[in-house]
């Protein structure tokens, strides 16, 4: 059975939210054994972890190219952010 096996991209986002919680736990310990106050540190570790599980997630995406015709969002051509050349 070939469905067992996970995907790349599942694998990555399982290992971006371990990482995420591993580091905000450690964080979090640390800053609430700083400030006497567990629950502010669980909470700046919660935050800090969040961070990094998306940070993490995010490195390995591949962005899709711009073609120069389309417009942004914005409602701007890519093409009109650069300065004019002299002339």
């Amino acid at each position: 059975m070939a469905d067992d096996q996970m995907s790349g991209g599942e694998m990555r986002q399982r290992l971006s939210w371990g990482a995420g919680i591993a580091i905000g736990m450690g964080v979090g310990v640390a800053m609430g054994s700083a400030l006497d106050n567990m629950g502010v540190g669980i909470g700046i570790g919660i935050a800090i972890g969040l961070v990094f599980a998306i940070a993490i997630g995010s490195v390995g995406r591949r962005r899709r190219p711009r073609d120069s015709g389309e417009e942004s969002p914005g409602g701007e051509s890519p093409d009109q952010d650069d300065p004019p050349s002299g002339g």
